[in-house]
């Protein structure tokens, strides 16, 4: 499990490493966490009740914490891989020097 509770970041790339190295997420709702952490991803609030709730439950559930690892992973790599970034890249270049 990884706990971001950063509030002054545009993202932070801790959370996306996190993320890529597939551990269930535990943040603030603040800048763009909401975009990179989707739903079945981690759990995302201001509410301090909610991040400590997720904390615990992921403590007591590794299973779950395991799927929900899966889960972030999977959308960082969608979002933030290396394929995706190469493609927008590519089309860059492309739009650039035409």
């Amino acid at each position: 499990m990884y706990l971001h509770p950063i509030r002054w970041t545009s993202l932070g790339l801790s959370l996306l490493e996190a993320m890529f190295l597939g551990m269930p997420i535990v943040a603030l709702d603040t800048t763009e966490v909401r975009e990179a952490v989707p739903d079945g991803a981690g759990v995302v609030s201001n509410r301090l009740d909610v991040l400590k709730d997720a904390m615990r439950g992921f403590l007591a559930d590794p299973a779950d914490a395991r799927l929900t690892g899966e889960a972030a992973r999977a959308a960082a790599q969608a979002r933030y891989g290396e394929r995706r970034f190469r493609d927008n890249w590519e089309r860059l270049i492309k739009e650039v020097t035409r």
